[in-house]
Parts: structure tokens; C-alpha cells; sequence
């Protein structure tokens, strides 16, 4: 029995760099064109290690969302709510209140799961906060004018 699992487990194996080694061939083979660079949120550990800070007028929420909070909230990593999440967005605004989510978008949450700035060193309060109303706002919620500091 152990035999016949071995062999199984052997031959499945090799299967599998066999199409792994004929896709990486064929790739190679028909990639013509240069990749097109798309725009990307840069990486949690690249933003800890290079401290660059940002020149020129504050970013608005949609540009710091691009730059660093999609990379979390883009696909909802560990419960981080989406932008156009109405129903995620109205129970953390109704449970917590606007200052307590201002409050944990700069100094951080839930052992770093909500990193300090969301992980943007290089963004102060103003442009933190524009990406959380960006967020809230393109989720549907109508923020009043005390909501926004």
C-alpha cells in the first residue's frame, strides 16, 4: 500500500513540473511584447524600510487609497472593509463612531492588522483621513460635515 502511494504521489509530481516546465517553454516562446506597467500599491515592508517623505500638496483620498490602503482594503484582507462596502462601512461608523476609525487609521489597530497610517509613513493626518472618507464616501455613505475633521 505505502508502495502504491509513493508511486502516486511520485508520478503526480512530476506531472506536475513537467506542465509547469512546458508552460514556462511556451511562455518564453510567444511573450513578444513588453509587459505593460500597471499602476500598483507599493509593498507594507517596502514602506517600514525606505523612508522617503512626500513632496509637493497633500494627495487626495482616491491617490493615498491607490498608493497604499487598496493593498488591503482593495480585496479585503482580514476583514478591512472594501470601499463600496455600504453595509461593513455603516456598522464600523454606527459601532465605533467617526473618531475612534480616524483614531485607528493613525495610530493603528488590532496588533498592526490596521497598521499605524495604514502603513503609509510617508502621509499625514490630512491625506490618512481623505482616504478614509474616500472610502466611506464611495461606499455610499453621505458623511456629514462634523464627520470630516
Amino acid at each position: 500500500m505505502f508502495y502504491r502511494i509513493t508511486k502516486i504521489v511520485i508520478l503526480m509530481s512530476f506531472s506536475f513540473f513537467l506542465m509547469n516546465a512546458s508552460y514556462a517553454v511556451e511562455s518564453k516562446t510567444t511573450v513578444k511584447s513588453p509587459a505593460i506597467k500597471k499602476a500598483t500599491t507599493t509593498g507594507f515592508m517596502q514602506e517600514m524600510t525606505e523612508i522617503r517623505v512626500h513632496e509637493g500638496p497633500d494627495r487626495s483620498g482616491k491617490e493615498v487609497y491607490e498608493y497604499r490602503c487598496k493593498g488591503c482594503h482593495g480585496k479585503n484582507t482580514q476583514g478591512a472593509p472594501m470601499p463600496d462596502d455600504k453595509f461593513e462601512w455603516s456598522m464600523r461608523l454606527r459601532n465605533k463612531g467617526m473618531d475612534t476609525l480616524l483614531k485607528h487609521s493613525m495610530e493603528g489597530f488590532n496588533n498592526y492588522l490596521m497598521p499605524p497610517k495604514g502603513g503609509c509613513r510617508n502621509c499625514n493626518q490630512k491625506e490618512v483621513y481623505a482616504a478614509v472618507y474616500y472610502m466611506m464616501e464611495t461606499s455610499g455613505i453621505k458623511l456629514k460635515k462634523s464627520d470630516k475633521k
